[in-house]
């Protein structure tokens, strides 16, 4: 499934998710923007997003990843082919997407086995058909996570995916989010465009005062006395019903414990003034 928003001129926001009973498992959303195409979505839709751009005379002067996960790189391979562009992505990025490991089941079902790519890497700062494109390191959501500044807008990838934190990847550093966001809230831009969502700087550097307040309600409850999983029932009780289906089918990788558990191990404040 795609579906797309044209934001201003030569700059489209286009969401694909695999269909499932005429609604999709989730969105995922990349971006053209005058000539880059900004991550690819996922290999379930990698035709049918390559058929929009071929049908919009999009003209595709490059691919840019911001990380390696299959929701952001699965377009990748099909749109060098049909384009004949270059991708490039972060160094640590290069070797997943040249050799993707098999990712675990329920994610092959909702977004599809990620398919090898050549990538190039990415520079600090580089010139595409005329653009500058600045390119930072902002870990957290992965390991590899980088953000691109393009003229006034940030593209952030997955660095935020919801501004009010409900869930996390096992495998996300909490603390290192934290810190990527303080590094890119202090960039000139007027919005963020990531995976899920594009917001205002103002609601980018509320996201850090959403996570220190849960810390403070995380840490509150111990000195109660409740374990974690009372912790989760006490603060998260009602979620979407998508939260609690991902937590039961991805057995605990994405759970709203994960979060729990990371909130606890921060340390302090993680530098915040």
């Amino acid at each position: 499934m795609l579906r797309w928003e044209h934001i201003a001129k030569d700059f489209i926001a286009i969401s694909v998710g695999k269909d499932h009973n005429g609604e999709p498992y989730y969105w995922t959303t990349f971006y053209y923007y005058r000539g880059l195409v900004i991550d690819s979505g996922c290999p379930h839709t990698a035709k049918e997003a390559a058929k929009f751009i071929e049908n919009m005379k999009l003209d595709v002067k490059a691919i840019l990843l911001t990380h390696h996960h299959e929701d952001h790189c699965g377009g990748a391979p099909t749109f060098k082919e049909r384009f004949g562009v270059e991708v490039f992505a972060p160094q640590k990025s290069l070797e997943t997407l040249a050799k993707p490991p098999e990712i675990p089941a329920y994610r092959r079902v909702v977004w599809g086995q990620p398919k090898p790519v050549q990538a190039k890497p990415l520079i600090e700062v580089a010139e595409f058909g005329g653009l500058t494109v600045k390119t930072f390191e902002t870990p957290g959501h992965s390991f590899d996570s980088v953000s691109f500044l393009v003229e006034d807008c940030l593209f952030i990838g997955d660095l935020v995916t919801n501004p009010k934190p409900v869930i996390l990847m096992r495998d996300e550093n909490l603390e290192d989010t934290i810190k990527s966001i303080r590094k890119v809230v202090s960039l000139d831009f007027e919005k963020a465009y990531g995976g899920h969502g594009f917001w205002d700087k103002s609601v980018l550097m509320k996201v850090l005062d959403n996570i220190f307040a849960l810390k403070n309600s995380v840490e509150a409850l111990l000195r109660e006395g409740l374990s974690i999983e009372q912790i989760v029932e006490r603060l998260f009780s009602k979620v979407p019903n998508k939260v609690l289906q991902m937590e039961v089918v991805s057995q605990g990788e994405c759970s709203r414990e994960n979060l729990v558990k990371a909130l606890i191990e921060m340390k302090g404040e993680c530098g915040k003034t």
